[in-house]
């Protein structure tokens, strides 16, 4: 059971009773910032170490791009839907990114550099996720080397998880080469 609590009256972080981690780190569920506060939340040297996007708030068909700006991540090419092509393997009723306007790119934006981000991505291509610093220099990449639709042909189950780690990850972006791309998960920590 996720218990709920307030910050700065406008932000709530579920924390776990269970102990949720990712990579052995305590974890807290992000969900979007609508009246874009201008105070700061994230101070990364008492920041918990891992950080959690809750999408289920963002509205069907709603861009995103700063609905996570309190928390120091921007978002390029989004939008939030549920998906209905069963292809995608997703549940009725659960809210995922898809790469859009521009079919199979998801690019996301760190104020604050992080160590690692992970998402689990549904394709109908190959996809690569790729880490840059600062200066847009490739830090690291991983790579799901097929599509991974429920029933296609290839041997990926969908939802597959990619991770890059790397110092001063400052943007990364999910790539499906023209391809449907969509983010159930996406998990970055400091």
């Amino acid at each position: 059971m996720l218990q709920t609590f307030q910050l700065d009256r406008t932000n709530k972080i579920d924390t776990p009773s269970n102990n949720f981690s990712v990579n052995n780190k305590s974890t807290i569920i992000a969900y979007p910032e609508y009246d874009q506060a201008e105070s700061e939340l994230i101070n990364t040297s008492t920041m918990l170490s891992c950080i959690r996007l809750g999408l289920t708030e963002l509205k069907s068909f709603e861009l995103v791009d700063n609905q996570f700006k309190y928390w120091g991540v921007t978002f390029s090419n989004a939008v939030a839907i549920e998906p209905s092509n069963p292809a995608f393997a997703v549940p009725p009723g659960v809210k995922v990114l898809m790469g859009a306007p521009k079919s199979g790119l998801i690019e996301i934006n760190f104020k604050y550099p992080v160590k690692f981000v992970s998402g689990v991505v549904t394709s109908s291509r190959r996809t690569i996720l790729s880490a840059y610093n600062q200066n847009e220099e490739l830090l690291a990449e991983d790579e799901m080397p097929s599509s991974n639709l429920l029933n296609s042909d290839g041997v990926i189950p969908p939802s597959a998880k990619l991770t890059v780690n790397g110092e001063n990850i400052h943007k990364v972006s999910f790539y499906a080469f023209d391809g449907q791309l969509i983010l159930i998960d996406l998990t970055f920590g400091f």
